[in-house]
């Protein structure tokens, strides 16, 4: 059974073309990572997953409902997201005032404050994930003196005090020390190895934060694919350095991904993009 299935998929803003003809099926009840550098159309593709976006063209099926066939608002409620990097332009996921117990239930509502009536059972589950992610003792702290670890741990146990059927991760470490790192992916961990685990989708940057339970990895470069595959056969020198236009290195150990790159690969860099900036100004003269 696939929880994603996409053919062909388009989207397209004025002249740019952000995703080009994505067709993928991922599998339920697994771990699959999109990797790939800055603006090559990760958050937009799972965006298109919950209607957040619209495609030019192509299909997006999830949880088996075919977008633009059915009810946008009912699929959401069995998709968790986690976004740390979300709010732009004075928004935030949840208002900072809240303690981080009321931050979790907020997840029942998809609301950034708390306006809604909430059940002893709903207080109780939200007060059960949050022990599932290591902040039983933080409930009643607020979410703005939490650690920036921390507060992504609150964020992800506010998206799956719903028992999401997807649980999407977009890029949950951004701009976290190693210690906040390493514990966002512990919690991550723990999740998978539940009895019934949510499917999970993670977009990041980086290879070290993929999970030893990886089931696929898909690499997306200039919105089309480039790789599609388990990470043995995707996660190599060659994969890598094309996905980055870096000369990069990768190691496995202990079931994770390690990427090197060597100081020679800086000087390579530099000479390229001043080759670049040359040519654009002999277009431009």
């Amino acid at each position: 059974m696939y929880a994603v299935e996409t053919q062909d998929l388009n989207v397209v803003r004025g002249a740019t073309h952000i995703l080009r003809g994505v067709s993928c099926r991922i599998d339920a009840g697994k771990y699959t990572a999109i990797l790939g550098p800055n603006g090559s159309g990760k958050t937009t593709f799972t965006r298109t997953l919950t209607a957040q976006t619209y495609v030019t063209s192509g299909t997006v099926k999830v949880l088996g409902e075919t977008i633009g066939h059915t009810d946008v608002r009912a699929l959401r409620q069995r998709i968790g997201v986690v976004n740390p990097t979300a709010g732009y332009a004075g928004t935030s996921t949840v208002d900072d005032e809240l303690s981080a117990h009321d931050a979790v239930v907020t997840g029942y509502f998809g609301t950034i404050g708390l306006y809604d009536p909430v059940t002893d059972e709903q207080h109780a589950h939200a007060d059960h994930v949050l022990e599932q992610v290591g902040l039983a003792q933080r409930r009643d702290l607020r979410f703005s003196l939490l650690s920036t670890g921390e507060q992504r741990r609150c964020l992800i146990a506010r998206a799956l005090v719903h028992k999401p059927e997807l649980l999407i991760l977009d890029e949950p470490t951004a701009g976290m020390d190693v210690s906040g790192r390493e514990h966002v992916l512990a919690t991550v961990e723990q999740i998978l190895q539940q009895p019934d685990p949510p499917t999970v989708v993670a977009i990041t940057h980086h290879v070290e934060e993929l999970s030893p339970m990886t089931h696929r990895v898909m690499l997306l470069k200039e919105g089309a694919i480039i790789a599609d595959g388990p990470p043995d056969e995707v996660i190599t020198p060659e994969s890598l350095t094309e996905l980055y236009s870096c000369k990069v290195f990768v190691r496995q150990q202990h079931g994770r991904f390690w990427l090197e790159v060597l100081p020679e690969a800086w000087l390579e860099l530099v000479k390229t993009e001043n080759q670049e900036c040359r040519n654009a100004e002999k277009q431009s003269g």
